[in-house]
């Protein structure tokens, strides 16, 4: 495995690099093109995501990276597995877990935080270098209790039209004009207001899941919504991993 700049060395938390940032995006395209052709086969895909993330933590890695891929693959594989509990959307591979998912997205999960982590450690949107002032501040205590009311919003109202939307966006509106975000947190919100629709219609339309009430090229407009709302608070979280996961602290992870 390579060594990590700068943070091998004591010097800080951990910066992406243009390079880092587009190689850690061609993975992510890579498995998108792979769900075009292997979509409904589980075995082919759980091999070829399998090896594309393997390959990425030989030639990729940086220190914190597998921190960053666990929560991804707890948190992101977790909400999934809750949402397709709760009817928000379904897979249509065949699966062998018992809640219909293919296995490897769990794993896919743990990539595609990678990927934020590379985002949100790049130029324009890191902000400042330095430590946050505090663990839990103002926004991001907000940002936990609205993440908490939405994922409540889309289990119970998904099947709704508009109504998720309406409150989505009511709800977000209102947390920009009382808590308006930063320069760099705004760069964020909209690179992924950019991306992330993008990155779902591909791979809705490689017929990997099926949303209720997909207005957007199959994806439902609380979708959009949540993506650039819940970047800010990723955001949050991996900063604070960057700087209180430090090197003399954890030197493995």
């Amino acid at each position: 495995m390579s060594e990590p700049i700068d943070a091998a060395e004591g010097k800080g938390a951990y910066k992406a690099t243009l390079g880092e940032l587009l190689a850690e995006a061609a993975v992510l395209i890579s498995i998108a093109v792979l769900v075009f052709f292997f979509c409904k086969d589980t075995g082919v895909m759980s091999i070829a995501v399998g090896v594309f993330i393997a390959g990425r933590f030989v030639f990729l890695y940086r220190r914190g990276d597998l921190a960053v891929f666990v929560l991804g693959f707890v948190v992101g594989g977790g909400n999934d597995l809750l949402s397709m509990y709760k009817g928000v959307y379904y897979y249509t591979p065949p699966t062998i877990l018992p809640v219909p998912i293919p296995v490897w997205m769990l794993f896919f999960w743990g990539e595609a935080f990678l990927f934020f982590r590379r985002l949100m450690r790049y130029g324009p949107f890191m902000g400042e270098d330095k430590p946050p002032e505090k663990l839990i501040d103002a926004p991001l205590a907000a940002d936990a209790v609205i993440a908490v009311v939405y994922r409540f919003i889309v289990y119970r109202w998904a099947s709704e039209p508009f109504l998720p939307d309406a409150l989505y966006a009511a709800i977000l509106v209102v947390r920009l004009i009382l808590l308006p975000p930063k320069a760099h947190e705004r760069y964020v919100m909209l690179a992924i207001l950019a991306l992330g629709p993008f990155y779902e219609i591909l791979l809705i339309k490689g017929g990997l899941y099926v949303y209720q009430n997909g207005v957007v090229l199959g994806m439902p407009l609380w979708l959009v919504i949540y993506w650039v709302f819940i970047f800010r608070f990723l955001k949050a979280i991996i900063d604070r991993m960057e700087y209180f996961l430090s090197p003399s602290r954890f030197p493995y992870y």
